[in-house]
């Protein structure tokens, strides 16, 4: 029986468990990354995890749905855009992860691929560029979200949602002289995040100095910055963009 998509892939990673970067930091993915997009010698050199999944979905002929990069919330991104992210782990799966702990696409630090789900919820990984080689690892923690590659023709199994998303889903946009208790939970959401207003401001109205903190978070978070929260602002401050 021939093997599925992602066995293949899987197996094309295991084939490189062990793989140790040289002194200086070379790999031959970086090299191999450089070389496919016309890159200087020096990516050879660079961090080099993304590019590792890169090299191994190419030999398994599957780079077209499980990616090609070196820029780890790009490929997260990339996901994104293809309707193909989620937070629920499961084999085959490109795992993402943000060492501080938020699910803000634009922190992601690192990347593997799931190989398998045990059921006390332990998410066992392959990884490249960890302690500077490919490693087995078991996570439980610190995952910022998956990107599910398209290994078949069949849609998108739907991912299942955060109740933080759920509440995103349901929020207003608010703007310039909003009143009530969600302009009261934007306050208070900015001042989770470091944006604190001075005392004695109305909480349940968006005026000036909450218009001018909300413009400040969106510039730091890389969001636009339109003094409006509408739902990219609202996931940024609840973390789960």
């Amino acid at each position: 029986m021939a093997k599925s998509p992602e066995d293949r892939l899987l197996d094309i990673i295991r084939g490189q468990l062990g793989y140790t970067e040289g002194p200086s930091g070379w790999t031959k993915y970086g090299a191999w990354w450089a070389e496919r997009h016309n890159k200087p010698e020096s990516w050879a050199y660079e961090p080099w995890c993304d590019m590792f999944l890169a090299w191994a979905a190419d030999r398994a002929g599957l780079i077209s749905v499980v990616g090609d990069s070196a820029w780890t919330p790009g490929h997260a991104q990339w996901f994104k855009d293809r309707g193909r992210w989620g937070h629920t782990p499961r084999k085959g799966a490109v795992i993402f992860f943000d060492w501080a702990g938020s699910r803000n696409i634009p922190a992601i630090d690192h990347v593997g691929i799931v190989e398998a789900v045990r059921s006390n919820g332990t998410i066992v990984t392959i990884e490249g560029n960890t302690s500077n080689r490919v490693m087995r690892r078991e996570r439980s923690g610190l995952v910022a979200g998956y990107g599910y590659p398209a290994y078949s023709s069949k849609s998108a199994p739907k991912p299942q949602l955060t109740w933080t998303e759920e509440i995103v889903k349901t929020l207003p946009l608010l703007k310039r002289d909003a009143r009530g208790y969600d302009v009261k939970t934007l306050f208070y959401l900015l001042h989770a995040r470091g944006y604190p207003l001075n005392g004695g401001i109305d909480d349940t109205v968006f005026g000036t100095p909450l218009e001018d903190a909300l413009r400040a978070f969106q510039k730091a978070a890389g969001l636009k910055v339109d003094g409006e929260c509408g739902p990219k602002t609202w996931a940024a401050l609840l973390r789960v963009a």
